[in-house]
């Protein structure tokens, strides 16, 4: 199953960053039937906020073919996670809440 992971960046690239990987790693470790889909790994080459309209794009483009989207982090505080929220709900792609340790949730 491709999952879209869904994380706040903006408030603080490199520590970010890593608490992506690390949720990442664990999904891989805990759950062999999901293949993670990371933006924030997968386009952290891009220079916020100059390219942000870009990243957006991709990002939403991304979601679009993925089969659930799992909410990490302080996701509530992102208006990048709560753009990826309102896709997936308008496409009827299951959204889930993600944290560590493994505990996913149904959004009601």
């Amino acid at each position: 199953m491709l999952v879209y992971l869904a994380h706040p960046v903006v408030s603080d690239p490199a520590g970010n960053y890593q608490k992506a990987k690390q949720i990442a790693r664990e999904i891989v470790n805990r759950h062999p039937e999901v293949v993670p889909v990371s933006p924030v790994l997968n386009f952290c080459y891009f220079r916020e906020p100059e390219e942000r309209k870009n990243i957006m794009r991709c990002c939403l483009r991304l979601l679009s073919v993925c089969e659930e989207l799992w909410l990490t982090g302080h996701w509530w505080n992102s208006s990048g996670c709560l753009q990826e929220k309102q896709l997936a709900e308008e496409l009827g792609i299951p959204v889930r809440i993600y944290s560590l340790p493994t505990a996913i949730n149904a959004v009601e």
